[in-house]
């Protein structure tokens, strides 16, 4: 819990200093306030990315990421295809440093560039949502919680039996 609401907090630092701009000289943004945005910046985005591989998506640690050929993992991945995979890893880190960029200074009146960004961070949320379901389907299907055979009727008692009906 506490690592999840680490993921959170450093976003504060992004936005905290991305809305700093506007209100320090250009001189001290540059030489103080920009270096911290950059580092604060590259520390959201990793960490986010680390979080939704290996917590959210549970393609675990990176040293399992790109080595598909364990056959009980491979098993359970829905999508089959490898490429799907490397596509979603490597758009998830792309785009979730893109969110940082839209935060910059610079682009406060470019509205297609904005434009742009946020329709990819929409794109990269869609992709989350896919293979977010797919770690908690995977999850279901591997527990051990199963229901009684007495609860669950057998083929014959679905039937009507038509010798109780004359006709």
């Amino acid at each position: 819990m506490w690592f999840s609401a680490l993921k959170y907090s450093t976003a504060v630092p992004v936005i905290f200093l991305s809305a700093l701009k506007y209100h320090v000289l250009p001189d001290r943004w540059t030489y103080v306030y920009h270096p911290l945005w950059l580092i604060s910046s590259f520390v959201n985005s990793l960490y986010s990315f680390y979080w939704d591989v290996t917590r959210d998506w549970d393609l675990s640690v990176f040293t399992r990421i790109f080595k598909f050929n364990k056959p009980t993992w491979w098993s359970d991945l829905l999508y089959g295809q490898k490429w799907v995979y490397y596509w979603v890893i490597g758009s998830n880190l792309i785009l979730r440093c893109t969110w940082t960029y839209k935060l910059s200074a610079h682009l406060r009146h470019n509205y297609l560039t904005v434009f742009t960004i946020t329709a990819l961070e929409m794109l990269r949320r869609f992709q989350w949502i896919f293979f977010r379901v797919e770690n908690e389907w995977n999850k279901i299907s591997k527990s051990s919680i199963q229901l009684p055979m007495t609860d669950i009727p057998n083929e014959d008692e679905k039937l009507v039996d038509l010798s109780d009906h004359t006709v």
